[in-house]
């Protein structure tokens, strides 16, 4: 009778955990849905304003909502077909895009193995981290604009200048990240490896490693928007090939409706980046994701 009065209560248990299961994820289900119907009404209100109000009595007198400086979504769209497309004299956008994108990617790479891996370092030796951590902090107050010159003038105005423009502002990311991660390690945790043999080296490979790339690839996001922006940034005042010379061409016509055309192109391009990026530390740092 006892056994029987407990396996009834473990189904009852089961049964109610079950429930909560089903409840949780229709709540989920329904909280997803009313957000992303929240966002398609904020997106639809901003396009039909943008579209609008400069077409009510005197509101197109502002400058803010002068057509002139702020263009339409019907003429951005129209200059986003012929950018894609190629039609009516604008050039296609793929050989500008590919340039940047290539560039953003490849600096991006770079910075974030280089500035982890040194950041790595100077959180695992404490003599090391004392020694530069100043002139780092030092460095990275350098605003990397004021460098553009100097790195054209080192390697031209090509894709390599580039690439380098995109690594001096990711591998500051990536550094003070590993760092921070090296050094969150715990005390007793960092003791208990010394009881069992390790060697400092050791340490720093299989204890304070995970905690570093987990922080690292952390800042992956931010990372990624750092390296687009510096890469079009630095087209625009090398008139380097690429999307800030899409730009420049666009501004000095006064096409305000290609500009945000061009600015539609490399948004989309970024968040495609962002969505690789966070599915590639998702798969990277399963085993952290489900720890916390």
């Amino acid at each position: 009778m006892a056994a029987t009065k407990v396996v009834d209560q473990s189904t009852v248990d089961l049964a109610g955990q079950r429930a909560g299961d089903v409840r949780r994820q229709r709540l989920s289900t329904r909280s997803r849905s009313v957000r992303i119907a929240t966002q398609v009404l904020v997106a639809a209100a901003v396009l039909l304003a943008w579209q609008y109000l400069p077409q009510i009595g005197n509101l197109s007198e502002w400058r803010f909502l002068d057509p002139y400086f702020i263009s339409s979504p019907e003429l951005v769209y129209d200059s986003l077909v012929k950018l894609l497309l190629g039609r009516s004299g604008v050039p296609a956008v793929w050989p500008f895009l590919w340039p940047t994108f290539l560039a953003s990617l490849i600096g991006l790479v770079i910075a974030m193995v280089a500035g982890g891996l040194f950041g790595l370092l100077l959180g695992s030796f404490e003599f090391a981290g004392a020694v530069f951590r100043p002139f780092v902090v030092a460095l990275n107050a350098v605003p990397r604009i004021a460098l553009i010159p100097i790195v054209v003038v080192l390697f031209g105005s090509g894709l390599a200048s580039s690439i380098v423009v995109a690594f001096l502002v990711v591998f500051f990311v990536a550094l003070f990240n590993a760092y921070e991660g090296a050094r969150t390690v715990e005390v007793h945790v960092r003791h208990n490896a010394r009881l069992l043999g390790a060697s400092g080296w050791n340490i720093m490979w299989r204890v304070r490693f995970p905690y570093a790339l987990a922080w690292t690839l952390s800042s992956l996001p931010v990372a990624v928007s750092f390296a687009i922006v510096s890469v079009v940034t630095g087209e625009i005042l090398t008139g380097g090939a690429g999307m800030g010379l899409l730009i420049t061409t666009a501004t000095n016509a006064s096409n305000t409706s290609m500009t945000f055309a061009v600015i539609i192109v490399l948004s989309v391009c970024a968040l495609a980046m962002l969505r690789v990026a966070d599915e590639f530390k998702r798969r990277v740092l399963h085993w952290w994701i489900q720890a916390e």
